[in-house]
């Protein structure tokens, strides 16, 4: 604005109505009703309030009040506010205004709310830490640099005009080109009224900003009118003026609060009365405040830009995390960003790092991202915040009553890995446990998990220690004990598992007071659970080694009790009494070695070692005769021919020869039972009906082979191996269990071990099926176990790091291969109880295998590795070693998934919709086929050995002719319209596609959580598992050759009958039970992955992408 306009409204300033406290007036313009909630600030320049919009949320809402008394031109300052907006649309840390709405009374200016400022944030608890301060420092900066390099200034920098996020990420905001560049010296009224909004007599003005009377810039202002100063280049805005205002708004961030100037003080500063060094010099950080001084120089030519600045004192300010720019981002997708840095974050962003999540962390709503988040608050308080729980504990406490309980056990073990790393506590934390701690314990107590108390019980010894070192004073101490002695006998009358875990923590409750022996005691009277019993025996040495001797003699002894009908416990009680031994009098060694002389007439193999050691540990008892003798008999190993002879003589069988047989263990071909009829029980194995009326089972077929091979003929050896490779089980059996299969969609169990999505699953050919997720595992699984449960454990897990990828399982070798994105393979081999690694390897940096599969030629098996360069590898299965590789097309897309034969044949897709047929034999490639609707493909099988089935992102299946080139079926759930228009609809992205042996059906799940069975030979016959509603009729026509079969979800059903579609099938009455019967499986998601398991019966294995697998029947 010109002088001549800057004096006239601060003159009629005074004459001005007061602002009316509602904003109707912009109902008008705005189209919808603005809702005012409360006044954020009022000057007589302009009237600050913030109010609600329907759509758009909170806004702030600046208004400035024509002036009455005199007439006011503002067209040429609205005009400039709306190119300012259009010069900075597109920035990242500048909050422009939105919208500028002018009538005859008033002029509007609208913007985006944000709740704190930096005035605020400054005397806030958690106070911020020196590197988030240089933080905001840097970011600021690189404000100035968006704005300046976009020929824009802000013209009133300040703390309140820097506006943030609730993790320190910072924007400029109320830029001020409207605002008079030059202010008289002599008069401070007009400072007053523009700049001093909230009267803190505080300035961030450039000092040559205030000009002299009778000086060049009076005359310019005097002679430029009302707005001259938007015509006058030389009146203008410069950079070096915001460059000023931005070093002092930094002097005051590291002087917590405390302006840099005030009026006066400038004024001085201005004169050179001050310099900048002595203003700097309380600056407790040296490194800033040698920048602040290079900021605030007098003379505005020394000054650097913004730019110059971020690139000269780049070492001081912290390279932030990226998840921290991530202000348009959920906080789920932050907070996974967040998880990937986590290796890389240093000391310098550690409270950087833990603001964000902390910020982040409640608002997630996945409990995977949560867990996350409970991961990276630990390993930031690893760095500088060790020792200060201000910040993190109050968040771990509040996800120890988050509604998931995987989320809340591991709060719970954060909470103790925080206060294990406390030093010392300081005067405002010093009765932590005691008012904070033990409180919210006593509420974990009673969680409705049993595994969150299994988890409060495994870490009262661990708390129980650090409160005796950390809490000062013998009463305070005390006190505490009996909070913690409250929640021990809460958590000692739980159940077994708890109780189970409390035990291992028993050693430390004990030594702190906390726990006494007659709290355990009681544990020997649960028959039920024999690991609780045998829990105590290991423990209760604990409680010896803190009494004397007589009270061990008189109170623990007499408890270890050896007349147990569990081995384990027994085991355990011989543990405890070679622990007690120096403790025992003579005569109680005797004792206790007579009634152990009874295991000496029943031979076991556990527990022979403990039997041996405990009767020689008696070299002190006067009679060593009867104690070699005793030991003789207890170490004395069972005779294995009379063992055989009384197992021969209870099977009523002739003995076996032992003949030299070949070991197909040894070879890598897996034991198999074949000839086995078909399942007559859904949860029985597979049997011959007859052989139940028998005493023993038949004669083995292998033994009509016995003593093919000598031991010297090695070329008989050698041409078994290669036989023994080349083996093939007869699949009768097996396929007869698949024929006619029809998802029943009712829900058998239900696994949630997985942190992350489950990316695969395959099936063995036993009940075994393997799991590959996200969080870096691979899990194993046995589906015998859902004949007695619905809750399902994995067996063992294999952690490979990164995300799983693909997953493989060969039947004959019996083994997994497994790849991770990190670009490591793995070969497994599933056992009941482990997965045993056979071979590992890593590829080289930035690539990894997208899908795996198998080949076979004269050379043996082979592993086929498509990797994320456009390769496709051949590798040994027992050494992973490449042997080949073949190159594919880049320009053809990205390479998605891959299907083999297992013999001479693969095919590879791509993003673009591409397939690449490979012969594996010669290991070329062969053709190209395109996708007859050009879809990203997602998924691949083999159908036949001459066709392949290929799932798309728009949620078809369609069947390739290998060998006509053609695409003669596409099955859809997309509905008629949406597929002749080739609409792409992502809800029905196909991500898992099972295929049943040599069946003419396919299952498929995809994003919007739906299972499809497609009955690709009687395509009337097809239906959706787990829909709520009536199976939807199906439509279907033909074009150029292909059949397209797809859902029609809008045709209308009328009333207690299901519709026809146009093939003209009528859906039975079975079929809708089975859709409302699924209405009780929901599926909590998108479908990742699907197997079709074949035993114990034949069930669907559902991964999803909150980490969860779903069995259904």
């Amino acid at each position: 604005m010109g002088q001549t306009a800057s004096h006239a409204l601060v003159a009629a300033a005074d004459l001005q109505p007061p602002l009316a406290m509602g904003v109707s007036g912009l109902e008008t313009e705005l189209g919808e009703t603005v809702q005012h909630i409360k006044m954020l600030g009022s000057t007589r320049f302009m009237k600050t309030i913030l109010c609600k919009h329907p759509k758009e949320g909170q806004l702030v809402l600046h208004v400035f009040m024509r002036p009455v008394s005199m007439p006011f031109d503002i067209t040429q300052q609205i005009q400039v506010l709306r190119s300012q907006y259009a010069k900075l649309d597109g920035t990242q840390r500048l909050l422009s205004h939105t919208q500028v709405i002018s009538d005859d009374r008033a002029v509007y200016i609208l913007r985006q709310h944000m709740h704190n400022n930096l005035y605020d944030r400054v005397s806030t608890r958690p106070f911020l830490s020196v590197n988030e301060k240089r933080w905001i420092a840097c970011q600021m900066l690189m404000a100035l640099r968006e704005a300046h390099e976009r020929g824009v200034c802000h013209g009133d920098i300040k703390s309140e005009n820097i506006v943030m996020t609730s993790w320190n990420l910072i924007f400029v905001a109320d830029l001020a080109p409207f605002k008079p560049t030059f202010l008289p010296v002599d008069d401070p009224a007009e400072f007053n009224f523009y700049f001093d909004s909230a009267s803190r007599q505080y300035c961030c003005i450039a000092p040559e900003r205030f000009y002299d009377p009778g000086s060049s810039i009076a005359q310019l202002l005097a002679a430029s009118g009302v707005n001259g100063s938007y015509d006058e280049p030389r009146l203008a805005l410069q950079p070096s003026m915001d460059i000023f205002s931005a070093g002092c708004v930094i002097a005051e961030l590291f002087l917590d609060g405390n302006p840099l100037f005030s009026l006066s003080r400038l004024l001085q500063y201005r004169k050179g009365a001050v310099t900048a060094a002595a203003l700097v010099a309380d600056i407790p950080d040296k490194q800033v405040a040698a920048l602040v001084g290079h900021m605030i120089q007098l003379d505005p030519a020394e000054r650097l830009s913004a730019a110059e600045y971020l690139d000269q004192w780049a070492s001081i300010f912290p390279n932030a995390p990226l998840a921290a720019y991530m202000d348009q981002a959920s906080p789920d997708v932050r907070m996974r960003a967040l998880y990937d840095e986590m290796d890389e974050v240093g000391d310098d962003v550690c409270e950087i790092t833990a603001s964000i999540a902390c910020a982040n962390v409640r608002n997630c709503s996945l409990p995977s991202s949560r867990c996350m988040g409970i991961k990276v608050l630990m390993r930031c308080s690893q760095g500088p915040m060790r020792g200060d729980p201000d910040l993190i504990l109050p968040y771990l406490v509040a996800l120890a009553s988050d509604e998931s309980p995987r989320v809340r056990a591991e709060a719970v073990v954060a909470i103790r890995d925080l206060l294990q790393g406390l030093q010392l506590l300081t005067p405002i934390n010093s009765n932590i446990f005691g008012d904070y701690i033990a409180p919210h314990l006593q509420y974990f107590a009673g969680d409705t998990s049993v595994g969150v108390r299994c988890m409060v019980a495994s870490v009262m010894g661990d708390l129980a220690d650090t409160a005796y070192f950390l809490t000062s004073g013998h009463s305070a101490y005390e006190a505490l004990s009996n909070q913690m002695r409250a929640i021990v006998g809460k958590l000692s009358f739980d159940e077994a598992e708890v109780k189970h875990v409390l035990l291992c923590a028993f050693p430390q409750l004990y030594e702190r007071g906390i726990q006494s022996l007659s709290h355990i005691i009681t544990y020997l009277n649960d028959r039920d659970c024999w690991f609780l019993r045998a829990a105590f025996f290991d423990v209760v040495f604990a409680a010896s080694a803190q009494i004397s001797r007589h009270a061990s003699r008189e109170y623990i002894v007499p408890l270890i009790n050896l007349y147990d009908h569990e081995v384990f416990v027994v085991i355990s009680a011989l543990r405890a009494l070679l622990r007690l031994v120096p403790q025992m009098s003579p005569a109680m060694l005797w004792d206790k070695l007579v009634e152990v002389q009874r295991f000496a007439k029943q031979p076991l193999k556990r527990g022979a070692h403990e039997f041996t050691e405990f009767v020689l540990a008696h070299a002190q008892l006067p009679m060593p005769a009867q104690t070699a003798r005793l030991a003789l008999e207890i170490s004395r190993p069972a005779d294995d021919s009379e063992e055989e002879v009384m197992l021969m003589m209870e099977s009523n069988e002739a003995p076996l020869a032992s003949a030299q047989t070949v070991q197909l263990r040894e070879i890598g071909a897996a034991l198999k039972t074949v000839f086995l009829t078909p399942i007559k029980d859904p949860w029985a194995p597979a049997m011959e009906s007859h052989l139940g009326t028998k005493s023993a089972t038949p004669e083995p077929t292998a033994d009509k082979w016995q003593g093919v091979a000598e031991e010297g003929d090695r070329a008989i050896k050698a041409f078994l191996r290669k036989k023994a490779l080349e083996l093939e089980l007869p699949q009768a059996p097996r396929r007869r269990r698949f024929e006619g299969w029809r998802p029943q969609g009712t829900l058998v169990a239900e696994i949630s071990e997985h942190n992350d999505a489950v990316t695969c699953v395959v099936a063995t050919g036993s009940s075994l099926f393997v799991t590959g997720s996200d969080d870096g595992s691979v899990r194993l699984f046995d589906g015998n176990v859902f004949r007695k449960s619905a809750v399902c454990r994995s067996r063992a897990t294999y952690f490979q790091g990164g995300r799983i990828v693909s997953l493989v399982y060969h039947s004959v070798l019996d083994c997994v291969v497994c790849s991770s994105d990190n670009g490591s393979l793995s070969v497994l081999r599933p056992r009941s109880d482990e997965l045993v690694e056979l071979a590992t390897r890593t590829m080289a940096q930035g690539e990894y295998a997208v899908a795996l599969g198998f080949a076979k030629d004269d050379r043996g098996v082979s592993v086929i590795a498509c990797t994320s360069q456009s390769r496709v590898e051949f590798m040994g299965v027992v050494d992973l070693i490449r042997q080949d590789i073949v190159e594919l097309d880049p320009s053809l897309g990205r390479p998605t998934c891959m299907a083999s034969d297992g013999s001479t044949l693969a095919v590879v897709a791509t993003a673009k919709g591409w397939l690449q047929l490979l012969d594996t034999r010669f290991r070329i490639s062969l053709k190209q086929y395109r996708h007859l609707m050009s879809h990203p493909i997602t998924a691949l099988a083999m159908y036949t050995t001459s066709s392949v089935l290929a799932s798309t992102a728009a949620g078809d299946v369609s069947l390739l002719d290998l060998r006509e080139s053609k695409w003669p079926l596409c099955v859809s759930s997309r509905s008629l319209q949406e597929l002749k228009g080739n609409e792409v609809n992502r809800k029905l992205r196909i991500n898992g596609m099972a295929l049943a042996p040599h069946m003419h059906y396919v299952v498929t799940g995809s994003n919007d959580g739906m299972l499809r069975y497609w009955n690709l030979d009687q395509l009337s016959q097809s239906f959706v598992v787990n829909s709520s509603e009536n199976v939807p009729p199906y439509s279907s026509y033909e074009l150029d050759d292909t059949v397209y079969y797809c859902e029609n979800a809008n045709v209308p059903r009328s009333p207690g009958s299901a519709a026809r579609n146009q093939i003209g099938s009528v859906r039975l009455a079975n079929d809708v039970s089975r859709a409302q019967t699924a209405n009780n499986s929901r599926l909590g998601g998108p479908v990742t992955s699907l197997a079709i398991l074949g035993s114990p019966s034949v069930m669907l294995v559902v991964g999803l992408q909150s980490g969860a697998i779903r069995v259904i029947l």
